[in-house]
């Protein structure tokens, strides 16, 4: 008797640590048990930030502050969320959007992402900026899905593979190579300067033109001119690169310091000489006229989604439509379609995953996105040794308040390495 009783206390505390380590487990990878009810199948495992009506997006960026300008990419997000809610939501549950300000300050993000993964719980994180900011929080994302987020654009966040990392917008260093090899072989460049925001971000694109120039032996670095993202006064960083007598000077910052440094050119006759910044500066280029007038004239950028310029698009059109009606102070712009247009892939991932929402649904629905045409990006392509999302671009020239597309749309191939150029039509 003593020894049956013995041997069922034995098998009951077994069990019951076997329970114990199982909610352990899922805890940690931030699935839960899906309540029991009338809608609801028993034992169907979901995400955090996931219930029977309801999925938790967050967002954190620059409201405030000196990159502020950037904060429509959290209207851009939240314009296309109305859309798809008013619509039934994804398989029936509807978008949420927690979107904090960040003020583009590395030491203020670490508590806003805090916040959104501890206490907001939410389920996956869109379309957010800032690549120190992205290094400073990097112990705290986990395994949360972050489909956009600009550090995905550097090699740091993408080699090696994050399963959880989804790029979208160009990959700078690849952008940064692009630029050097067009300025080689069409703008025949012998004497090339790097103008570059000194932080992770900006060193991606410097350190991509750089990789492309050993292929050139000919070509002369004649200058390396880094900048900080708060600076004001660009005169002295324009003097230097006048002085440096280049055939074409590449640009990696923001779209503030880009603004005051064209304006310095201007002011000591310089804009003779080809300025090419990065998509992060003059994709929006409407941004970019409101701050220097006609001096942003003649200005080189890559452009990786359809231009809200292409009013005839009807994938502009549903974008302007939907975004003036919820923000009606605001302007439609590329930045705002940056976020919108993550959005979407966020949203068809969501959709492709299908009800029982789990993060490793979620990461193989993103992983049959193959070419996928369906947002404003021109392709968006991932598999499970992929995540750059985005590879193809036109190099654009500013032209009296738009965009002119000065080449055919070009691929990069990661396969070969090669920059492939569609024939012109």
């Amino acid at each position: 008797m003593k020894k049956n009783r013995f041997l069922f206390v034995a098998m009951l505390s077994l069990l019951l640590a076997v329970a114990v380590a199982c909610s352990s487990q899922t805890a940690g990878t931030g699935q839960r048990e899906k309540d029991g009810g009338p809608d609801s199948q028993e034992g169907v495992q979901l995400a955090q930030g996931v219930t029977d009506k309801e999925i938790k997006i967050g967002h954190f960026g620059p409201q405030t502050g000196f990159a502020a300008s950037y904060d429509v990419i959290r209207e851009g997000i939240q314009s296309y969320f109305n859309l798809v809610n008013a619509q039934g939501g994804v398989n029936g549950r509807m978008l949420k959007l927690i979107a904090y300000d960040n003020e583009y300050q590395p030491n203020k993000t670490v508590p806003v992402v805090q916040r959104l993964v501890q206490e907001d719980k939410v389920f996956a994180i869109v379309a957010t900026t800032c690549t120190p900011c992205h290094q400073a929080a990097e112990s705290l994302f986990g395994e949360i899905p972050m489909v956009g987020p600009s550090p995905a654009s550097t090699s740091a966040f993408l080699e090696p593979l994050r399963k959880n990392w989804f790029g979208l917008q160009l990959n700078y260093k690849i952008e940064g190579r692009f630029f050097v090899d067009y300025a080689v072989n069409h703008l025949n460049a012998k004497r090339i300067a790097i103008f570059y925001e000194n932080d992770d971000y900006g060193k991606e694109g410097y350190f991509g033109a750089k990789e492309e120039l050993k292929k050139h032996p000919d070509v002369q670095l004649v200058a390396e001119v880094p900048h900080n993202v708060q600076e004001v006064d660009f005169s002295a960083h324009a003097q230097r690169l006048k002085q440096a007598n280049p055939d074409v000077i590449i640009m990696t910052g923001i779209q503030k310091n880009a603004a005051a440094f064209r304006k310095e050119m201007v002011k000591i006759g310089a804009t003779d000489i080809p300025l090419m910044v990065t998509y992060a500066i003059g994709m929006d280029h409407k941004v970019m006229y409101d701050l220097t007038g006609d001096a942003w004239d003649g200005v080189y950028s890559t452009l990786s989604m359809v231009s809200i310029d292409e009013t005839d698009n009807p994938k502009i059109q549903e974008f302007v439509q939907q975004y003036s009606k919820d923000f009606p102070k605001s302007v439609p712009s590329a930045n705002a379609q940056i976020g919108w247009a993550a959005a979407q892939v966020l949203v068809e991932g969501l959709r492709r995953a299908g009800e029982e929402l789990t993060w490793d649904h979620f990461i193989a629905a993103m992983e049959t996105l193959d070419d996928w045409d369906g947002s404003m990006y021109y392709d968006v392509y991932y598999t499970p040794d992929t995540r750059y999302g985005q590879t193809s671009m036109y190099l654009t020239r500013a032209k009296d308040g738009k965009l002119e597309k000065v080449t055919p749309l070009v691929k990069y191939d990661p396969k070969t390495d090669q920059f492939l150029y569609e024939p012109s039509k």
